[in-house]
């Protein structure tokens, strides 16, 4: 995760920066066409109210009201500097600074367009009227003034919204990726720990072949190899397939637990209780066979009269039960401690399917070893009952 952090604060301090330039453009930009509409605007509010009502025709007054918009434009670049200048004071003393530029700009706006005027119109001794021109400037300067903090404001606001919404954006691809992370070594783990499974199923029939072979038992070992291949097969067709209908588990199940009766013959009696109505329902991929295993390995396989193997499915308060029973062995010198077997075998197989259903299901599942009515135990698992969408129903 390392990795992405740093690959994320990278992308990050690019889009930053290019984020910065590409704002820093705009906002020159804009400035520059409000500001030049602004002044072009108030030479024609100023031709329309003063000079029209006086009729004042003359090219010297026209050029008159054109250079004092000018002026005031050019006045405006200084002062847009010193409130960008002192723009990180504290709000006190930058909005003083402020109302002490736009007055000193304003009053020097008034003084510049009253020369202009006397110089262009001819018209002398106006310094008495110094008054009527300055309030008029002091006004079109603090409206300035208040339309370019208004404006930057909302600038300010847009970019930190932005900024938020950038920081949500990778907090989002950031949880994306670690939930992805998460799955992959989830779905690795559950890869792993299923692979167990076979090697050590595969292991236990390989061992059994060479005993029918070695005792000359070889229809047998031919059957149990054919049984073996199709359960193979089936196993390497399942693939990723995390969750499988149960009426597949229960098939895969059934070749299982031939290819051990084979080994056993008549010693070992099977049981399938699946009603028709569960057999969508979806159950992890080989979950059953470890726990058949298990009752091979200390019912049948210790009894010499052989025993009975009980394999059922019910639903239950929304919960599918699926439960592997066996008739116990009389060799046993003592009962077998279902709490041990229940949370701390050391078995592949029970401490796999314990981890399986653990990753797959949280804590919304159970694993139970009872006595069962057979004379054994009886395993059970509980899981949430869930639907799968069959190919034949679509």
């Amino acid at each position: 995760m390392n990795v992405v952090d740093s690959q994320l604060a990278v992308a990050s301090e690019e889009q930053r920066q290019k984020s910065s330039l590409s704002q820093a453009m705009d906002s020159n930009r804009l400035f520059w066409v409000m500001n030049c509409i602004g002044w072009i605007g108030l030479s024609l509010l100023t031709y329309f109210s003063l000079s029209l009502p006086y009729s004042q025709f003359e090219l010297s007054y026209f050029a008159h009201n054109i250079s004092q918009s000018l002026v005031g434009l050019l006045l405006t670049l200084p002062l847009r500097w010193c409130f960008k200048m002192v723009w990180g004071w504290p709000v006190a003393q930058r909005f003083t600074l402020a109302v002490i530029a736009t007055v000193f700009f304003s009053m020097l706006w008034a003084v510049l367009r009253l020369l202009l005027f006397m110089l262009m119109t001819q018209e002398q001794d106006l310094w008495a009227d110094y008054g009527g021109w300055v309030f008029p400037s002091i006004f079109v300067f603090f409206t300035w003034s208040a339309l370019y903090h208004g404006i930057k404001y909302y600038q300010l606001l847009q970019q930190q919204r932005e900024a938020m919404l950038v920081l949500e954006s990778q907090q989002r691809q950031r949880a994306l990726q670690l939930v992805k992370a998460r799955a992959e070594a989830k779905d690795a783990q559950l890869q792993l720990l299923r692979y167990q499974l076979n090697p050590h199923f595969l292991f236990n029939t390989l061992n059994s072949v060479a005993s029918l072979v070695s005792s000359a038992r070889t229809e047998d070992a031919k059957t149990m190899l054919s049984r073996l291949g199709d359960f193979l097969r089936f196993s390497l067709d399942a693939g990723d397939d995390t969750l499988i209908p149960l009426d597949r588990e229960f098939w895969a199940l059934s070749q299982y637990l031939m290819i051990e009766q084979v080994r056993f013959s008549d010693r070992m009696t099977l049981e399938f209780d699946v009603p028709k109505d569960l057999e969508s329902l979806l159950v992890p991929n080989m979950l059953l066979q470890p726990l058949a295993e298990n009752a091979i390995k200390y019912a049948i396989a210790l009894s010499e009269a052989g025993g009975t193997i009980r394999v059922s499915a019910q639903l239950k308060d929304s919960r599918l039960m699926l439960s592997v029973e066996d008739s116990g062995s009389e060799r046993l010198s003592k009962p077998i401690d279902r709490t041990q077997l229940t949370e701390a075998s050391t078995g592949i197989g029970l401490r796999n399917t314990r981890d399986r259903l653990k990753n797959l299901f949280a804590n919304d599942f159970e694993l139970l070893i009872n006595e069962s009515s057979l004379g054994g135990l009886c395993f059970t698992v509980a899981i949430p009952a869930t639907e799968s969408i069959r190919e034949d129903s679509m």
